[in-house]
């Protein structure tokens, strides 16, 4: 099972960073803790939000969690 970065925005529809990929949630907590990632997160979220977007919520959450997660707000 892998883990990917979540992030859920104000404007825009949440998204996952599909090309980090994580084996435990934990080494995902950490990348996303570690200051030095900051730019490669921000790099992200500006190519999928725009500058203007504000981010919500951030978290570490398994692909599967992710589909279904897009899946029941798509259909609400």
């Amino acid at each position: 099972m892998k883990w990917l970065i979540f992030f859920i925005m104000a404007n825009t529809d949440s998204f996952a960073v599909k090309t980090l990929k994580f084996d435990t949630m934990n080494e995902c907590i950490d990348y996303v803790n570690d200051p030095s990632n900051a730019s490669t997160l921000a790099i992200e979220v500006i190519a999928k939000a725009g500058f203007n977007d504000t981010i919500l919520s951030v978290a570490c959450l398994t692909e599967e969690k992710i589909r279904k997660e897009i899946d029941e707000s798509t259909s609400a």
